[in-house]
């Protein structure tokens, strides 16, 4: 799986309310009879950091690699100042925009 901070956008420093806020701002985007994929990768990521202890908890124990996508998010976040997400491209092959 990815890197829950980078799913809801958030930094390594942030707070309960800080990771609920990101949540509902991202269910609110991505509803899950629009986007079930994204809704379910939301919904790890928030219980995943839903607390502090699950934070510190994610912290010293995931060991997983990170995925191939997790640098290219950090290189270049998907959303308003970054880069655009992949509907837009597959919108623009199409020629719908």
């Amino acid at each position: 799986m990815s890197d829950p901070y980078l799913i809801l956008g958030l930094g390594e420093d942030a707070d309960n309310t800080a990771v609920e806020a990101a949540y509902l701002k991202g269910i609110k985007r991505f509803p899950p009879e629009r986007d079930a994929a994204r809704f379910e990768s939301l919904r790890w990521a928030y219980e995943t950091l839903r607390t502090h202890r699950d934070r510190v908890a994610y912290a010293l124990f995931d060991t997983s690699p990170p995925e191939p996508t997790d640098f290219l998010d950090r290189a270049a976040p998907v959303g308003e100042h970054g880069r655009p997400e992949v509907s837009l491209f597959k919108a623009l092959l199409r020629g719908d925009v």
